[in-house]
């Protein structure tokens, strides 16, 4: 499994959209690509030539880590000249690119916790790579008719202990905005009686227009410079995009970090390109002021035609090549059926209806607004300017609202905290103790939930588990001495406590503290009851995907990666097939019987199981909800993703502007009514065992084995996963709170004795094709 701070990331989404409107050209489509960040010009020659040169005479071997003395020396002479800074070699890092230089100084810089500033809108790459260094992104809304530029007053405002930089983008992308130097000095002031690092991306500074003077921030005074990293590079001045070739400027501290940092992932920045970036500074620069002119004839026409439009709006940039115009009066409008709801199904109209790419505002953080790039040629602009006129005008104010809204809550913690089961009763005292210190009487929220006979009782302080814990069991009788066979104490934040889950197994009590994931509770409140009914009776806990046929009830029981949604699904489509359980179920052997029973009233299923069975869609859209992704830059979903071409961008919910993605997240749920998927006759909450099917990968034998109960309980036991890293889950069943010696020996008995009743079946994933693991499993079934 992937690790936290991945899923909490997505693709850039600059890339994937450009990726897509190169996949349709592909394809033969006309599409006219604003989306590019990249300038349109060549590299110029002699820097060409220099990498040439570089390869004749072999100059092909790594380099120092930080860049070959020259290029550095260069780079030290260039701030001289042109920013008015004096720095050492030493205090020079070159690395693959800016954004690579960004990527060291924030593993290098943040801790766990520490905050970083960032102006919205901001460069797509800023929040991300601060999470990846485990930092927390802070960000500060700028205004448009401030020309989005943050404002000392907003600055200060968003100054916390935790705050340690400052990341400026000057000028900006995507909007332009570029600061005076008095501008700066205001911002300067703060940060340096604040003692906060600025961390100051100056990659666009050659592209400024109508006589704007640039500031480097370090070139603000002596003291400021201490507390800044300058971050350039050759790629957007020189047309360098590909060569991989950004560095950075500031104190020995930072830049020594940021070298232990490239050590050990990418080393050097490549020798060849090295030696063309040597060329690009100490050569001719008479490309950069012709280049400047042109970009700066395409912002003009670009700006009018675009304020030419009723109901835009836009900033004229000061820098870069970006407009970034404000769209949102043609929100909430429509063209033949397709509703513009944000940027991002403004972005996919305008690629999908006038064959141009845009990049929606919501990627920067700001909602409301498109980018534009003009870094393309004359003619493209003319065109795709045409273009978004008539997209534009096509879109009519709806008929009929069509707004969506989803009964949904993102809570922080979206995954189980481990739960400690060896609890003496001193620390299980004092646990209750400091649960219930925290239960405040105005904020308490108590019920007894019914487990098939199993009283559990939940004392809460967080309003979404008591919503959830209503929803998803039946009520136990409302009696005021009825006496619970276990307690939950689920308590939210506490100062100084990290999340953590508690079970002490005599008094039958469970606790856990800073988490409102619904996961959590009920995971602990199923283990809860199987230790209490398996040590009470012979009912035990199975875990699995269950379904009936006319009384006949059958078991999916599989590791994760094995695919066993997907004949789930195509199972319960079947007409005879009524839902049991999505993931457990309490079996209680009863003399040739055993009696399978659904302890849930509503079941808490991942919402991603709509890719396959859509027909839940609709369905979930009325239920409540927990941690669906609502936002584009949110969803982990890496095969939508990585999907690129026409088919791709339809596939993508998000990209085409709905407010939410039921399959963009593994971690999302749904609280959905059984009942509503069929009625009454397409679930039942008990059936009678017959077959228990265990999906494996062997590609030896062959697709379906009968097992002896042996066999099969060997395999239940041990539970190792089937794919990525090997690992056991005894059971396959997460929820088991204890597995000491005497608990497992008493669960392998119940299984021999399943399995003596129920038959047990290998299915062999690797032995054929879906469809004829299918029809297999449907011959066994008898349908």
């Amino acid at each position: 499994m992937l690790s936290d701070r991945i899923q909490r990331i997505g693709f850039s989404p600059t890339m994937k959209i450009s990726a897509k409107a190169t996949a349709m050209k592909a394809e033969g489509v006309d599409v006219l690509d604003l989306s590019v960040g990249e300038p349109d010009f060549p590299t110029p020659e002699n820097i060409r030539q220099a990498a040439k040169r570089a390869i004749d005479q072999n100059f092909t071997k790594y380099t120092a880590n930080d860049g070959i003395l020259p290029l550095r020396q260069a780079i030290c002479k260039k701030l001289k000249e042109d920013n008015g800074l004096e720095y050492e070699p030493d205090e020079i890092i070159v690395s693959t690119g800016a954004k690579n230089c960004l990527y060291n100084l924030s593993v290098a810089l943040f801790n766990k916790g520490d905050e970083a500033i960032i102006p919205a809108p901001y460069w797509v790459s800023y929040p991300a790579m601060v999470s990846l260094a485990k930092g927390n992104p802070v960000y500060v809304e700028t205004k448009e008719e401030n020309g989005f530029r943050i404002t000392p007053k907003e600055l200060s405002a968003a100054i916390s202990p935790s705050t340690k930089a400052l990341i400026l983008n000057n000028p900006c992308n995507p909007t332009g905005a570029a600061y005076t130097r008095d501008e700066l000095m205001e911002l300067a002031k703060i940060c340096f009686d604040e003692g906060i690092l600025v961390i100051s991306d100056e990659i666009y500074e050659k592209l400024v227009y109508d006589g704007f003077s640039f500031v480097s921030f370090a070139a603000l005074g002596k003291k400021i410079k201490e507390q800044t990293i300058v971050i350039n590079g050759v790629s957007k001045a020189f047309s360098m995009t590909g060569w991989r070739l950004g560095y950075a400027a500031g104190p020995k501290e930072y830049i020594m970090g940021m070298s232990k940092v490239q050590s050990h992932n990418t080393s050097n920045a490549s020798s060849i390109s090295q030696m063309a970036a040597l060329e690009a500074l100490t050569g001719p620069q008479h490309e950069i002021p012709r280049m400047v002119t042109e970009f700066q004839m395409r912002r003009n026409y670009m700006i009018d035609r675009i304020r030419g439009i009723p109901g835009v709006s836009c900033y004229e940039p000061r820098g870069a090549f970006y407009l970034f115009p404000n769209v949102r009066s043609y929100f909430n409008k429509e063209y033949e059926g397709m509703q513009i709801r944000n940027s991002y199904g403004m972005a996919y109209y305008l690629l999908k209806h006038a064959h141009v790419a845009v990049v929606p505002g919501e990627a920067f953080g700001a909602e409301g607004y498109i980018r534009l790039s003009y870094a393309t040629s004359m003619d493209n602009i003319v065109k795709a300017m045409d273009r978004i006129a008539r997209a534009l005008a096509k879109l009519e104010p709806t008929r009929e609202a069509k707004a969506i809204s989803l009964n949904n809550t993102i809570t922080q913690k979206k995954d189980f905290v481990e739960t400690e089961v060896h609890v003496g009763p001193e620390l299980r005292d004092a646990l209750v103790a400091e649960a219930e210190n925290h239960l405040a009487h105005d904020a308490y929220y108590e019920w007894n939930a019914n487990i098939l006979g199993v009283v559990i009782q939940l004392r809460t302080n967080l309003p979404h588990l008591y919503d959830f814990w209503l929803e998803n069991w039946y009520p136990a009788q409302l009696e005021s001495d009825l006496e619970p066979h276990g307690v939950i104490y689920a308590v939210g934040w506490i100062p100084g406590r990290e999340p953590r889950a508690y079970y002490h197994a005599e008094t039958r009590t469970g606790i856990f503290f800073k988490s409102a994931y619904y996961g959590q509770l009920r995971s602990l409140a199923l283990g809860m009851a199987d230790d209490i009914m398996s040590r009470m009776s012979t009912t035990y806990s199975v875990r699995g995907l269950g379904l009936d046929f006319d009384g006949s009830g059958l078991m999916l029981i599989a590791p994760k990666g094995t695919g066993k949604a997907t004949f789930f699904a195509n199972l319960l489509r079947h007409p005879k097939s009524k839902l049991v359980t999505d993931d457990i179920v309490f079996v209680r052997l009863n003399g040739k019987a055993a009696i399978a029973d659904a302890p849930e009233r509503k079941l808490y299923m991942q919402t991603n199981f709509v890719e396959k069975f859509p027909d839940l869609a609709p369905l979930f859209d009325k239920s409540k909800c927990e941690n669906v992704v609502m936002s584009r830059d949110e969803c982990v979903n890496g095969p939508c993703q990585r999907s690129t071409g026409s088919g791709g961008l339809d596939n993508c919910r998000l990209d085409r502007g709905s407010p939410f993605c039921y399959e963009a997240s593994p971690k999302s749920r749904v609280m959905l009514d059984p009942y509503w998927i069929g009625g009454t006759n397409k679930h039942a909450k008990r059936t009678n065992l017959r077959w228990v099917m265990l999906l494996k990968n062997d590609p030896i034998s062959p697709i379906i084995v009968k097992p002896t109960p042996a066999e099969a309980v060997r395999f239940c036991e041990e539970g190792l996963s089937q794919s990525g890293p090997m690992r056991s889950e005894p059971f396959f069943n997460p929820h088991l709170l204890t597995n000491s010696n005497d608990r497992v020996d008493s669960r392998r008995r119940f299984y021999e004795k399943l399995f003596a009743i129920a038959q047990p079946y290998f299915i062999n994933l690797g032995a054929g094709d879906k469809d004829e693991v299918q029809k297999q499993i449907n011959k066994v079934v008898g349908i």
